[in-house]
């Protein structure tokens, strides 16, 4: 599953698409302290109002968003190499069941058992089942409406709930200012707290070995989720991955590196991500693939690559996602850091930089196009 997987499932998701089928949407009150369910509901998606239904799409949604391995996760079932994890035959009974409450009330019960107690306030768990209907490419790739097939999913969500505040209003009719207490509490769509959608999907096909697996916490899963509700192999987060790449990386050169070999390496895995944008195939970066980055930016791996390679990864095969390693080209996204200052820099501006000593005083300089300001002030310029 890529990014495009992902969101092609998501654009699907609005109100009043013809490619869409949404049945039913059960959700259910949860008290977070005692774990009761306070009240459970079940409506047919067609039965709703407009706004109703925007705003449960809204917030499906959001379980289908977020950087792939850091906010949404790709799993896989735990032992599930002849199709015998329990877990997934539930998700594939969901799926088919006529009964979508009863099925929906076991997950509930699972969440309720192993992992609520993370949850800061009363909560609603919503489910949502349908299918979108694909179109078959023809031979030359092109689409043909007229043959279609559908994928069939269900999508789960995990959102707080918001008391109440009181607020001081201004009565009219009796021209004197009043406290007011809302009655109905708020259930806060628009950030879930985790969520998953059942089967995972690659190139229009389902993946039913596989689960789609959200968190609001950026590079932070629910381990308990994952492993006890989803029954499925934490994976590293995105930042994780990146740490240990540039753990193998600084086990190599040693703790100094120069900012222009580093903007190097970052440019190299930038061209395989625009490879892996015309192919729509993940590009993954191996023990070997480590060498040719590293020796085309002016580092010579000899025999040390191979050897911290496998100390720190546990394994030669182990293969990282360029997505996880790479920066954000679009913005400032590198930091440099000494006790002095914290400065953000683009990827490309590396090669700019450069730390130097001048009668034994260190110095940060970086090659400026344009003045630089300082509270609305240009700075004034020294000659060296």
């Amino acid at each position: 599953m890529n990014k495009e997987d992902l969101a092609s499932i998501r654009r699907e998701l609005k109100v009043n698409n013809s490619k869409l089928n949404l049945q039913e949407i059960c959700s259910y009150y949860i008290k977070q302290e005692s774990k009761d369910i306070l009240c459970s509901e079940v409506l047919y998606f067609a039965m709703m109002d407009e706004e109703k239904k925007e705003l449960f799409l809204k917030n499906f949604k959001k379980v289908l968003s977020g950087k792939i391995d850091s906010k949404t996760f790709e799993l896989e079932f735990k032992d599930n190499k002849l199709g015998q994890n329990s877990t997934q035959r539930n998700m594939l009974d969901t799926l088919k069941t006529e009964d979508f409450r009863e099925a929906t009330f076991k997950i509930v019960n699972k969440i309720l058992a192993e992992t609520c107690e993370i949850y800061d306030k009363d909560f609603m768990i919503s489910f949502v089942r349908g299918e979108v209907y694909k179109s078959i490419k023809k031979d030359n790739d092109e689409i043909d409406d007229e043959k279609a097939y559908s994928l069939g999913f269900f999508i789960g969500s995990i959102c707080p709930i918001v008391l109440p505040k009181k607020a001081l209003n201004f009565d009219f009719e009796e021209r004197e200012f009043k406290t007011s207490v809302p009655m109905n509490v708020t259930i806060n769509t628009d950030a879930p707290y985790e969520g998953f959608m059942f089967p995972s999907f690659s190139e229009d096909a389902a993946e039913t070995d596989k689960v789609v697996y959200y968190t609001q916490k950026e590079n932070q899963p629910n381990q308990l989720f994952v492993e006890n509700v989803l029954d499925c192999e934490l994976k590293l987060t995105a930042e994780a991955d990146k740490a240990r790449f540039l753990e193998v990386v600084r086990d190599v050169v040693g703790t100094e590196i120069e900012p222009e070999v580093v903007s190097n390496i970052y440019t190299e895995i930038g061209r395989r991500l625009e490879v892996e944008a015309e192919s729509g195939e993940v590009s993954l970066i191996g023990l070997k693939d480590m060498e040719r980055i590293l020796e085309s930016s002016g580092i010579a791996t000899e025999d040390k690559l191979q050897s911290s390679f496998l100390e720190i990864m546990g394994a030669e095969n182990y293969e990282f996602k360029a997505s996880s390693l790479a920066p954000n080209f679009k913005t400032k996204s590198i930091k440099i850091d000494s006790g002095t200052a914290s400065i953000t820099i683009g990827p490309e501006d590396l090669k700019n930089v450069k730390q130097v000593t001048k009668d034994g005083i260190r110095y940060l300089m970086i090659r400026i196009d344009d003045a630089a300001t300082l509270e609305g002030f240009d700075l004034v310029t020294e000659e060296l």
